[in-house]
């Protein structure tokens, strides 16, 4: 029967929670009914076929599209919870709004979807100010292919069974997909139920993406998920970025208990035991104290593809050898796909992909690399053009299967491992998205820069790098390289437009009073009586102790030559140099984290921005300016805390003319207070926390390297953090807000305090 012109148009639900307030669900006009039949439609919100998807299905017709005129096809079930605002769940302006504060909340789509779907919506997380009591930027979750196994019709929109309380799901047949649980930290993706009879049962739960920037929430920003079930390929797909699958015959993550009623992870090979794929079921949104807007709700068919179907854009090339994917590369126009499994790579040919406009689809596809057979050859180059290589992961490893250096005195004794780049990108628009690399084996390893680092070096250096990049327009996307080798995780030279984002990478640092453990006549440490060797002008001083030492070199760095840099919501962690693109001809920061680098954090070229930033100072300085010829950049810097920190470096190192710096910090923590040095007449190398003073007894060394060229002047330096200011005396003519102290060595420099109550205000 038609609903009454009225029933349609509006509709509200009001709901006391006891000592919370109440939620208000609204709507108007009526909503798009699922298409069963009819010519295939275009949308601008069409899915993308990655990973398992890619020569199994293509998008076909638009089955179903909700633009939020009302909330007539939805059923919401808000928990409640006392103490907290109330919440709000309604159709607004072409959106599904729902503000959720301290409370979960499911809202189910009505109509029961079947198997071989694409679901497409986009999402916004708003943040507030003020600030609401109960809402955080987190737990963009939902729900797809789900039914109540009690009553797979109606059952999921019993309110008695699924009160909008996480836990009631539990018993519910269907998959789940979250970015941004536990404060937006955590991206997992389920098979349910999670429990029968009220009991916890074994099921699918992958979680080895938490804590990837690029799949965690970005608050005000809009974001594209994307579900698929086809048969039994189940995918959690974000921005256009695979993030998780599987299929039957995987070998999958299951969360079981032990008796103790603990929970542990353990792998197995999806069949029985983890449940066979899900063919038909409900789809819902699911959030948890939080502000969600959504809009574009789309469902696309996905149909199957012939290994001559006409409809793909380009011919598909499966490949399942080393040797066939080698030789396909160097066509073009194609979608490579590799059948997921191991591969070892087994001479050092390496893998060039001479032709042009391929994609290449890595997705389950592990490269062993035995360091032994690859070192001394750059093992990808992407010399062609408009190539896009999605998924897979490389490993290098030492002979005899080995993954970790412990004895850096006997390492460094034996073969010398290097020489080389993981992946070199020459030609122009081509990107690298979802890869992980772990980079293996290099001379020397463990001893940061005190042998050299090129021209000067005592040892004859054998570097082994990550990504290098010559072409103009890459973009690498969504990818994790951790570095356990001296040599760069991502480096431009010459390259213009280049993109890095939503990617990971971590490297390794050690203690230096390690060195002295050293004690065998071959062991670097020893061999060179225990002092520094480079650069020359520290030469023949001890290792200083109680330092750390970067046993790599920089996250992401530009070369002189390079042009405009783009980094985005980036983490770079235990590097030599964290995001150092000084060189550059252009950058821009944005949305990243640098943590516990050694020698800098964050370090820009003329009129760089840095923008909503974050970094520590654990062991080195969390910010340079590298040049008094550097003017104009704009930095915006969350300062993190770091009790763990080690050595007497400053905190900041800062010169040059014009440039606007804000340095900030939530709430003081109990650390060592570091100095924010402006206009320094000594190399940067001899700053510390005595800054002017120095080391005793190394007196006359620093005068040598007291250069007059490091100015500073009309700097506006907003410092909001208990660290104290030292206005040296090159400075001239700043203009300083400052919490912590300040000592000022220059001359017609402007001073003003920030009192709390200022710093209170100001800070997000």
């Amino acid at each position: 029967m038609q609903r009454s012109l009225f029933a349609s148009r509006l509709f509200v639900v009001l709901a006391v929670l006891l000592g919370g307030g109440h939620f208000v669900v609204e709507g108007a006009e009526s909503a798009s009914q699922v298409e069963s039949s009819g010519a295939v439609q275009t949308d601008e919100s069409s899915p993308v076929v990655l990973g398992y998807g890619v020569g199994n299905f293509r998008v076909g017709k638009l089955l179903a599209k909700d633009n939020f005129e009302t909330l007539d096809d939805w059923v919401v079930q808000i928990e409640d919870r006392k103490g907290f605002p109330e919440a709000s769940v309604q159709a607004k302006d072409g959106t599904l709004d729902c503000l959720v504060p301290g409370r979960g909340c499911t809202v189910w789509y009505r109509k029961k979807l079947p198997t071989r779907i694409a679901i497409t919506y986009d999402v916004v997380c708003p943040t507030h100010d003020p600030a609401i009591r109960g809402v955080e930027s987190r737990d963009l979750n939902q729900f797809w292919m789900a039914i109540d196994p009690a009553d797979p019709e109606k059952g999921l929109f019993d309110e008695s069974r699924y009160s909008g309380k996480f836990t009631d799901y539990d018993k519910m047949h269907g998959y789940y997909a979250s970015s941004g649980g536990r404060k937006n930290t955590t991206t997992r993706m389920r098979r349910y139920p999670r429990s029968k009879n009220g009991k916890p049962v074994p099921h699918v739960a992958l979680n080895e993406q938490d804590n990837h920037p690029g799949y965690l929430i970005q608050p005000n920003r809009k974001m594209t998920v994307q579900l698929v079930a086809f048969d039994d390929v189940v995918q959690y797909i974000l921005d256009g970025r695979l993030v998780y699958q599987f299929r039957q015959g995987d070998s999958v993550e299951l969360e079981d208990r032990d008796s103790d009623g603990k929970i542990f992870q353990r792998m197995t090979q999806l069949g029985p035991e983890g449940g066979v794929a899900y063919r038909e079921g409900f789809f819902g949104f699911r959030m948890v104290g939080t502000h969600h807007v959504y809009s574009k709700f789309r469902v696309h068919k996905l149909l199957p593809v012939d290994a001559d179907d006409s409809h793909t854009a380009r011919p598909i090339v499966p490949v399942d050898s080393i040797d066939e994917l080698r030789q396909a590369a160097r066509q073009s126009g194609q979608q490579i796909v590799m059948r997921p499994g191991d591969y070892q790579i087994a001479d050092r040919k390496g893998l060039v992909f001479s032709g042009s406009d391929n994609e290449v689809e890595l997705s389950g596809v592990k490269l062993d690399v035995p360091i032994e057979v690859a070192s001394g050859r750059n093992l990808f180059q992407l010399t062609g053009s408009n190539i896009t290589i999605r998924g897979g992961s490389i490993e290098d490893t030492y002979p005899g299967g080995s993954t970790e250096v412990t004895d850096f005195g006997s390492y460094n004794q034996g073969r010398k491992y290097g020489r080389m780049n993981e992946m070199v990108i020459r030609g122009d628009n081509n990107r690298v998205i979802g890869m992980k690399m772990i980079i293996r084996g290099s001379y020397p390893y463990g001893y940061g820069n005190m042998f050299g680092i090129g021209g000067g070096s005592v040892l004859r250096l054998r570097k082994h790098c990550g990504i290098q990049i010559t072409g103009n327009d890459a973009v690498i996307d969504g990818c994790q390289i951790k570095m356990e080798a001296f040599g760069h995780a991502i480096f431009v030279q010459g390259g213009n437009r280049t993109t890095v984002r939503n990617t990971i990478v971590e490297g390794t640092v050690r203690r230096s009073n390690d060195c002295y453990a050293e004690t065998d006549d071959g062991d670097l440490a020893k061999r060179f009586n225990y002092k520094l060797q480079w650069p020359e002008d520290v030469r023949g001083l001890p290792i200083p102790r109680d330092h750390m030492i970067n046993c790599t070199e920089d996250g992401i760095r530009a070369y002189k030559g390079a042009g405009e840099m783009i980094v985005d919501n980036c983490v770079v962690k235990k590097s030599r140099g964290g995001i150092k693109l000084y060189m550059a001809k252009k950058a821009t920061v944005t949305n990243c984290e640098v943590l516990d680098c050694v020698v800098q954090g964050y370090s820009l070229p003329r009129r760089g921005v840095i923008r909503n930033c974050s970094g520590n100072a654990a062991y080195g300085p969390l910010l340079y300016v590298h040049s008094d010829s550097h003017s104009g950049q704009q930095i915006d810097l969350e300062v993190l805390p770091a009790p763990h920190s080690l050595g007497d470096h400053p905190l900041a190192a800062i010169k040059g003319k014009g440039h606007d710096i804000r340095l900030w910090q939530r709430s003081p923590a109990e650390e060592t207070l570091r100095p924010i040095i402006v206009g320094y007449a000594l190399r940067f190398d001899f700053l510390s926390v005595d800054f002017p003073n120095v080391p005793k007894g190394h007196e006359t060394l620093f005068e040598k390297h007291a250069p007059k060229t490091y100015r500073a002047s009309d700097i506006t330096l907003t410092n909001d953090t208990q660290h104290p200011i030292v206005l040296a005396e090159l400075s001239s003519g700043n203009h300083v807000s400052s919490l912590g102290p300040v000592t000022d060595l220059g001359i017609d420099n402007e001073l003003k305090p920030i009192t709390h109550t200022d710093n209170a205000k100001d800070t997000p």
